[in-house]
């Protein structure tokens, strides 16, 4: 029995705009931190009392070109990212913010939809997350930003990652750990020794969620060209999240992709929208009931056109028969030879002839008569009611009954002829002809009438065959049409299977040359950044694996990880891989636990008055936080006055 394939619908990931918070006099007259994990993707924010961030939107904007004075769309607001996407706005270059007009305008959405409305200040500690090893040129423009925009009293910088792994450790002294960064632009590597971030030894590959994304979308439009528009990016993102897993050992899983019946089990069908074609629709079974009624009508139709072309031969006919007539009468020489020429062969026989001809006359011209009404009718109404299409709802089940009528209508005229046969011979002699039939001697009138009788139900039998074979003739050419015009279902025209793309387009975390980008893979960078230690170092980093960030959610990463230190760590050695909980948002709760150490704030936090003393890329480190390397200072280009030799004129050099 074959097995009903699963189709999975597009995901659908519904927004709605983010609402308005109320600012409450305790929010208003305490100093409570904001949190707010700026990442490249999402962007998270929050009070630090909070459970959760009260804000989670995409980190981009949207204006509508050629209007002055038209809102910004930030996040949320913007329903549909595809119909806007060429409009679309991000602060960064890669992780790094670099377009500060745009990070203005996130930070006026964050702080107007926490409610915050006191005048021309944000009078709340600010706790955000930077880029790893960010430019001390963008921390001192972001600074810039909060104190001298907002008028923020203080300020924190601590990278995602690394807050995410406080999250997991945050009463642990000297700790040692290895922390798997899997973000939206960029991978990172980076070491955590005595609880501090080690950054010399950190790496960094330049693949991410946007890179597998658009490395999926590509191959579904090269795979299926005619639905090229239809694979957006946005889909594309939705379907990885969605279809798409780790493979423990991706060689060994390729080689199984060959089985076919492998591949058949592990295919996603994925059904993209369509509209259905008028009509395509003749598998449904009121549909195609529609079509019997109308089918019916046709038939009807054809017989009415049948009957006034044969009443106009008939007319015709008599005609002809009446001039011969004329010329028997008047003993014209040519009435033996126009008698023939009808099939006659007496005047006897012509006279039966033209009797029938009026009969058939009148009984045509009173069917036709009453066309109008017999049209509206179903031509079985009157000799069998119970195949009216009405009394069916199955189209199949309606034919199989007209096959069985037509069958019990032909053997019952096959049993009349039978009967005829033996009646036809009346006292020994046979009526084959009109002659012998309406004016012969040896009939007797009785059994004449009998026989004229049977004659009639014999002619209605066979009537009623005709009919049933012309209702079976136009069901079989009118579905037989539907067929060869829709001979494909629509449905599965526009369905992607998800076959080995499920595996492969995770896999360029792992091997970035997949997708042209000459960088060491994820394993490889694991095994570079553990080879910068001792032997007993390298055991305590392996023995506290973190894996973090958005990518974290496809699942059997943690699995992946695990087969690769295996491969990679000295035999026997032991090692631990551990899986944030919520890789999404660990990471803003890292740093409100952070944060509500008061510790912390008052000791890692950067003042106004230390932000207008030392400068804006000033940073104080803590165990979340980047290392602040101090630039040197500009040199200054002074005026050198030097003496010209007489007569010369005076210049001045520049040192």
């Amino acid at each position: 029995m074959e097995e009903t394939i699963k189709i999975y619908s597009l995901p659908v990931h519904q927004v709605k705009p983010d609402s308005y918070m109320a600012y409450s006099n305790n929010l208003s007259k305490s100093r409570i931190p904001i949190v707010i994990d700026n990442g490249s993707y999402f962007c998270k924010a929050g009070w630090v009392i909070n459970e959760k961030p009260r804000l989670i939107f995409r980190n981009i904007g949207a204006k509508h070109r050629g209007k002055k004075e038209s809102e910004t769309l930030v996040g949320n607001d913007i329903s549909n990212i595809e119909t806007v996407r060429w409009l679309l706005k991000t602060q960064f270059d890669k992780n790094v913010v670099t377009q500060f007009d745009v990070q203005e305008t996130i930070l006026d959405h964050i702080f107007s939809h926490l409610g915050i409305n006191t005048n021309g200040c944000v009078n709340h500690p600010i706790v955000m997350t930077e880029a790893v090893c960010n430019p001390n040129y963008s921390r001192q423009l972001m600074s810039e930003l909060l104190f001298e925009c907002y008028n923020v009293p203080q300020v924190s910088y601590g990278v995602d990652s690394l807050f995410s792994f406080y999250n997991y450790n945050a009463k642990s002294k000297g700790l040692f750990g290895l922390v798997i960064s899997l973000g939206y632009n960029t991978c990172h590597v980076l070491p955590v020794v005595r609880s501090r971030f080690d950054v010399r030894n950190a790496k960094r590959i330049n693949i991410g969620f946007l890179q597998m994304s658009t490395f999926l979308q590509r191959i579904l439009q090269l795979k299926y060209s005619a639905h090229a528009s239809a694979i957006t990016l946005s889909r594309a993102e939705g379907l990885i999240q969605e279809h798409m897993h780790f493979s423990e050992n991706f060689m060994d899983d390729v080689r199984m992709w060959d089985n076919e019946n492998y591949a058949k089990m592990n295919t996603h069908v994925v059904q993209l929208p369509y509209v259905p074609l008028p009509g395509s629709n003749t598998n449904n079974s009121s549909s195609k009931m529609e079509k019997c009624h109308v089918l019916l009508k046709r038939v009807q139709a054809i017989r009415f056109k049948q009957r006034a072309e044969k009443l106009a031969f008939d007319e015709e006919r008599l005609q002809e028969c009446l001039s011969v007539q004329d010329l028997i009468e008047d003993g014209d020489d040519e009435a033996i030879l126009a008698l023939q020429e009808l099939g006659y062969t007496s005047a006897e026989e012509l006279q039966a002839g033209i009797k029938k001809l009026n009969c058939d006359i009148r009984k045509l011209k009173n069917l036709i008569s009453s066309q109008q009404e017999e049209l509206q009718e179903s031509p079985l109404s009157d000799w069998c009611e119970e195949l009216n299409p009405g009394n069916f709802t199955d189209a199949d089940v309606w034919l199989n009954a007209v096959k069985s009528k037509r069958k019990e209508v032909f053997d019952a005229r096959q049993k009349l002829s039978a009967d005829g046969l033996k009646s036809t011979n009346l006292g020994g002699f046979s009526f084959t002809t009109a002659n012998d039939l309406f004016g012969g001697i040896y009939a007797d009138p009785v059994e004449i009438k009998s026989f004229q009788e049977h004659t009639i139900e014999l002619e209605q039998k066979k009537d009623q065959i005709k009919i049933l074979d012309e209702i079976l003739s136009e069901y079989e050419r009118e579905f037989s049409k539907s067929e060869t015009n829709f001979s494909f279902n629509l449905a599965e025209y526009y369905q992607l299977q998800l076959g080995l793309e499920r595996i492969r387009i995770p896999e360029v975390l792992f091997q970035p040359t997949m997708v042209g980008i000459e960088q060491a893979g994820l394993a490889e960078t694991i095994e570079m950044v553990l080879a910068r230690y001792v032997i007993s170092d390298q055991q305590k980093l392996a023995e506290n694996v973190f894996i973090t960030g958005g990518c974290a959610k496809i699942p059997y990463i943690k699995e992946r990880i695990q087969a690769e230190l295996l491969a990679m760590r000295p035999f026997q050695s032991k090692f631990n891989v551990q899986l944030a909980d919520d890789p999404l948002l660990d990471s803003w709760k890292g740093a409100k636990k952070w944060a509500l150490n008061d510790d912390n704030l008052k000791k890692y936090s950067v003042t106004r008055q230390e932000y207008e003393e030392k400068g804006g890329d000033y940073l104080k480190d803590h165990m979340c936080s980047n290392h602040y390397i101090s630039l040197p200072a500009p040199v200054r280009k002074t005026l050198v006055q030097t003496s010209p030799p007489a007569g010369v004129k005076q210049e001045a050099k520049i040192t």
